[in-house]
This record gives C-alpha cells, structure tokens and sequence, in this order.
C-alpha cells in the first residue's frame, strides 16, 4: 500500500466555536511518495511525523501522510501561484522556490540546496535540468542526427532525481534519470555498478545502462543515467487487481531474487567482504573504479549526506563490520543534535521545544551506543560477509508487473549497499506491517462509495494519476485486506527463503532479530519518533529481557511506567488536536482530517488550522 498518491492542503480560516468546515483559503494539490500504516500505534507515529501531535487524539481510519513535500508545504503555507507553464511545473510538487523557505546552500554540491522549513530538511533544486541539454545528450549516446527522431518529456520525480522519457521510432524507448548531486559521483557510480553486477549475475530484471556520467560535466550540468525503459506497470497499480495465486507467485518470486543477492558478489557464492556502496570512492581518491569488479565503498545513504551531515567528520566506510556502521550512524545523530544544543536559546516555543527533542535523541542515542558494545563485536578480521540488499526501499511501486501480475521489472538502485546478512533476514518493505490479521476482512461489510472515475474534479484541474481503484469500497476496507494479505504473504516468502537458502535459515532469522531490532531502534531515534519506548526497550535488553522492539512501540514494556502515552517521542512536544471526516462526494472518495499543528503557539482559537484530504 506504498505508492503515489495525491493530498488536497488546505489552510482553514480560523475556527469558529459552532462548527468545523472545510472552506479554505489556500489551496494546492501534491502528488507524493507516501507509505501507509496500520497498527495503532504506527497512526500516532504517522501523525507525530506529520504534525506533531498525541497519538491517541488521531483517528484510526485516517491513513497517515510519510511525506516531505506534503509536510514542508503544510508547515510553510505555499502559496498558490505556480512559476512555469510548463508540463513539468504541472506534474511536479512546487519546487523550494514557490514557498517561504529556509535554505541551506553548500557550494561544494553545485546545483542543490537543502529546504529546512518543513518538520524535514528536503533537497532540492537549485536550478532545473533542461529537456533541449537532455535531448542533445541522449541523441549523441543513441546515434540520433535528427532532432525529430528523439523526442523527450518529462516523466516523474523522485527525491533525488527527476526521470525524463526518451522516444524515437527507430531506437525505441529509454528513460534519462538525472540526479542530484547529494554524494557527488558516487550515487550515479554506484547505481550503476550495481545494476551492471545485478544483470550479470542473476535474473532479475533490471535496466539496462546505455551510458552515464558522474560528473556534472556535461550539457546537463547534472550527472545522469541513460537507461533502457522497463515494460509493465508498478505493482502497486494492480495489486487490487490480482488475485492471491498471482501474489503469492510475485512474492516466491521476490524471495527467490533475494537468494540470488546474497549470492552474487565479487567472492565465489558468498557475496562480499564489508559494508558499503558499490564503486564508491572516497573523497580525495582516485575516481578510477572497475564496474565490471567493482568493490564495497562509502556508503552512499541520507544517513551521511543530508544537509550538513556531509561535513561531518564521521566514518562513511567502507566499514568492516556492523558495529563500525552502526557506531558511525549513532555518532551522525548526536553531532546532529549536539550542534542543535550548542546554539543559544532564543526563548521562543518552536525553539524550547527542539532543544527538549534535541535532548531526547542525545540521550537515547547514548544509551543505543552503550547497548551497541555488547551486541556486536568491535574487532572483526577479515571483514564481515555481507550482501546486497534492496529490500528497505522495495515497495509495490518499484516492482513492474505485466497484466497478468507478473514481474517484468525491479527498479530504483539508488542508495543500494552490501549490508551484513542478518539485515537481509527482514521482510522486503512491501511486506512489513505491524499487524497480524488472520480473518479475511468480507467486503460486503464495509461501506459502498462513489468510484475515482471523476475523482479529479475540483481538484484544481489535475487528475488523480497513478493511484489504485478503490472498486466502490471505502479505503479502511482496502487496508485491513491488505493487513490480511501481509500476514499470509509473509509466510510465503519466508517458507521459500527457507527452500532457497536451507532448513538452518529460519533459525538465523530466530538469532538475529535482536540485531534487526537494534537497527530499527536506531532509525527511529535519528527520525525522533517514540525515544521513551526506545529506552524502556534497551532497559529490557540489558536486563536480559529480550522483547521484540515491535512490541515495545506498540504497547510498551509490562511494568514499566510508560512516558510514552502523551506523546509519539517523549520530548514534551504539547498538544494538538484532530478530527476525522470520512465521507463521499460526487465521483470522488476522501478522507478529510482537520488539524492544529504548531502546539502551544497561542490558544486553540488561534492556532493555524489545516485541512488535509486524501483523495483515492
């Protein structure tokens, strides 16, 4: 249930003590990457990511918005005026430059900059790739003399690049990604080592690389990748459509591409030795790289190259050994925080209140630390073994399917690293959930709604594009089938994994989930979600209480006092409140949720009120 999606954010006049409306005064619509979640404690979670308030003031049929450009857009009010008339100034979010923003520039990174006015700091682009440039290249590299013979538009966006499509009728169809320069060289390099690696030593179908550049060099000014255009459609379109033989089939399948990862590798049926990004390069060294050989490097990740993390004098690897990677990431977010603490207090509320989760993460950060030297070893030669690993941004929208729900495509290598193997031991991301549902959800019991057929009307002149049909039904139905097709699902791909790898993997999978489960609480300490719970979960490890941390998060640890129940981190965040409004219109289905956000700036009556809608 990850997938592009569209949100309606709406600023709400000021609300009245009678009644609660929808009328706005600002208005645009996003189309955004979001994933959705399910338990009731992943809703607070949500929540709290998106507008910082308790999780139990949150609805449980409101689906939570995971995103950034969302986020920052309802946080920095845009403003309704667009830039371009462009085609691509209509299919993308407004870029940084149409809201009131604080930007960080960093002229080591020529082209980017980094939009911190949102409750993320969000890259974007300091000027846009030009479509005239993109032709000139792809016809050079294709061997095309005439402009007539290759035509490029504008495809989509993703956080880190922006995908054109190219066609020609006599040399077909290709997409050009053109990236933005987050690691400089080595998120192009490494993509393409990885595709290159992946395509010649399993079958799983990957792009085809015709050329690139990892210099912004060129006519671009960017570094790009020119590949071969993949047939089929994202998963995440038909998944409503297929039937449970043909997901079952897609998800052996997907476990069986997973054996042949931890297979391949430069080291015979034993991947690599060490963690890192696949013919990366230090700073400083030579950029020479054999791709057809290539070798773990630094780790290309947001983890070190987000806004100032670049500069940070931190290990990026390659790292020899789990410990070594997870002691960098920990040092990554406490001289975060700790830069946070050092600035002088200005008074204010906004400001008191990140200093309070500023001090939150430190201290569960140093905790985590603390706990990290008894999980894993320090000293470790030769290198760990590790191998490639996709599954953490392997969602429905990066599986292309055929009509017959067959997979004809896996793709969005960036960022992709050789991990330790007990991180491969997880569920592809398509596949987590926090809940078990056992019972068949029966669809007669939900409630009938309008189609999207004509969802697009009144939404300033947009259709709803790439979003799933919701067949008549509303969308909490949608959810708890797809919580019950998890839980079956789940037990396919581990019985496979377990036909491909050996009886002994599913006792691997037993001992490792202690390591799993430190990384999970690490990720969430960098995001600030849920500190209490992290740090009754740690006690617990140390009193040689072994809980799953899935369990803590949800419901905390029996016996500990739970700091958690007011707030989704524990950092005295405040109040807020939230009602939602699930209701048809004429040919179109929302969910409507109106929110305060900015806690404690002022009475209720005087709080900033914003409506969000999720169109289906």
């Amino acid at each position: 249930m990850a997938g592009r999606m569209r949100y309606q954010v709406r600023r709400l006049a000021l609300p009245s003590s009678s009644t609660k409306h929808h009328s706005g005064c600002e208005a645009r619509t996003y189309t955004c990457t979001a994933t959705t979640t399910y338990t009731d404690a992943d809703y607070g979670y949500g929540w709290y990511q998106f507008g910082r308030m308790p999780p139990q003031m949150v609805q449980p049929q409101f689906i939570t918005l995971r995103t950034g450009s969302a986020k920052s857009s309802v946080v920095s009010s845009v403003s309704t005026s667009t830039t371009s008339n462009t085609r691509e100034s209509k299919m993308n979010p407004p870029t940084a430059a149409a809201a009131t923003t604080t930007s960080i520039r960093d002229t080591s990174r020529s082209g980017l900059f980094w939009d911190s006015a949102g409750l993320d700091i969000e890259p974007r682009w300091a000027r846009q790739p030009d479509i005239d440039a993109i032709a000139q290249v792809v016809r050079r590299h294709l061997g095309i003399t005439s402009p007539s013979q290759c035509v490029v538009t504008f495809h989509s966006s993703g956080t880190y690049n922006k995908l054109y499509h190219i066609h020609s009728p006599v040399h077909g169809r290709y997409l050009m990604r053109v990236i933005l320069p987050v690691d400089p060289h080595n998120k192009a390099r490494g993509e393409v080592a990885t595709l290159q690696l992946v395509r010649r030593k399993t079958d799983i179908p990957v792009p085809v690389v015709v050329a690139y550049d990892d210099t912004s060099d060129n006519e671009i000014g960017f570094e790009w990748i020119l590949m071969e255009l993949l047939e089929g459609k994202p998963a995440h379109l038909r998944w409503r459509k297929m039937n449970m033989r043909q997901k079952e089939r897609l998800v052996g399948r997907m476990a069986e591409f997973q054996a042949q990862l931890s297979r391949c590798g430069n080291m015979t049926e034993s991947g690599f030795r060490g963690i890192g990004t696949l013919g990366a390069t230090s700073r400083g060294e030579s950029d020479y790289v054999d791709l057809m050989m290539p070798e773990p490097g630094p780790m290309v990740s947001p983890v070190f190259f987000t806004g100032e993390r670049w500069h940070y004098p931190v290990s990026r690897g390659p790292f020899q050994s789990s410990h070594d990677w997870l002691r960098s990431y920990l040092n990554v977010i406490l001289k975060e925080h700790s830069a946070t603490l050092a600035q002088p207090l200005l008074g204010d509320d906004t400001d008191r209140e990140k200093r309070e989760s500023a001090e939150g993460v430190t201290r569960v950060a140093r905790k985590l630390t603390r706990l990290l030297h008894k999980l894993f070893p320090q000293l470790v030669h030769p290198p760990e073994r590790t191998v490639l690993w996709h599954g953490d941004s392997l969602s429905l929208d990066n599986i292309l399917v055929d009509d017959n729900g067959r997979i004809t495509g896996v793709v969005d290598w960036e960022c992709v690293s050789t991990m330790p193997r007990w991180v491969s031991t997880q569920f592809p991301e398509f596949l987590r959930g926090g809940v078990e549902r056992e019972e068949e959800p029966h669809r007669s019991r939900y409630a009938d709604v309008f189609s999207d057929e004509q969802a697009s009307e009144g939404q300033d002149g947009d259709g709803v594009e790439d979003v799933p049909d919701n067949e008549g039904k509303t969308e909490l139905y949608w959810i708890h089938l797809m919580e019950y097709e998890q839980t079956q699902l789940r037990r396919v791909y581990s019985a496979r994994m377990s036909q491909l790898m050996g009886h002994g993997w599913d006792g691997e999978v037993e001992e490792v989930a202690l390591k799993v489960d430190f990384l999970g609480a690490v990720a969430k300490c960098a995001q600030g979600f849920y500190l209490k719970r992290i740090e009754q979960w740690v006690d617990a490890i140390e009193g040689k209480e072994f809980v799953r941390l899935g369990d803590v998060l949800r419901g905390g640890v029996a016996g500990r006092k739970d700091s958690n129940a007011s707030t989704a981190s524990g950092a005295g965040v405040g109040t807020g409140t939230a009602w939602t409004d699930t209701r048809t219109t004429l040919g179109k289905t929302t969910i409507k949720t109106t929110a305060t956000l900015s806690p404690k700036r002022g009475s209720e009556s005087q709080r900033p009120r914003f409506s969000i809608t999720k169109i289906y």
